[in-house]
């Protein structure tokens, strides 16, 4: 197993968001989803009927990218995006995306793959990563409200509930006061693919 600094890679302990990239050889995909983290171990929990999670069934293998982007997390979170966003490349013989505009990336080996009657659950183990750039940010309440918005329009597209659209809406407030402008762009197309910006 390849030794790899998770801390370095910007994957700590507890839930890490980051976009989880897979490739079957024809079509790269995309998807905001969280890591966890406990001590050294890795694990994944994938839903069924998503693209990831019929990738990772067919090859068993993800990249987690480290991203800040907030308007690729909600392009991700409610679509495909174009394949020029992508490099594909090969290691030990297996090809994989990564995401250009990534800080860092790391591929994993799901292992211990475990299915529910929803989902997935695998355990990860790192193969090869790329530190792209060397990059320091601090917290920033509008980026990380945006990423919880991303988690409840899901949950609010799954379900139709409207505690995760008064959740989406408060944070929205937030957003606006404490975002830069990438972080309010990405509200706004948040909002506007929930059909909420009239």
């Amino acid at each position: 197993m390849a030794h790899i600094d998770l801390d370095t890679f910007g994957i700590t302990e507890g839930i890490n968001e980051m976009i989880v990239t897979t490739y079957q050889g024809w079509s790269p995909n995309a998807a905001p989803m969280g890591i966890v983290r406990k001590d050294d171990e890795l694990l994944v929990r994938l839903f069924k009927g998503s693209t990831t999670y019929s990738n990772v069934m067919a090859e068993r293998m993800l990249v987690a990218n480290l991203v800040y982007d907030p308007v690729l997390f909600v392009r991700t979170t409610f679509g495909d995006i174009d394949d020029s966003e992508f490099d594909v490349f090969t290691h030990d013989e297996r090809h994989f995306s990564v995401l250009k505009d990534a800080v860092c990336w790391a591929v994993f080996e799901c292992t211990d793959v475990k299915e529910t009657s929803e989902a997935l659950v695998a355990k990860l183990k790192p193969l090869h990563a790329r530190m792209n750039q060397q990059v320091f940010k601090s917290v920033n309440r509008g980026f990380n409200l945006l990423i919880e918005s991303c988690v409840h329009a899901t949950r609010y597209e799954l379900t139709k509930d409207e505690k995760y659209m008064r959740l989406i809406k408060a944070y929205s407030c937030t957003v606006n006061k404490c975002g830069g402008k990438p972080e309010k762009q990405a509200m706004k197309l948040l909002l506007d693919h929930l059909g909420e910006n009239k």
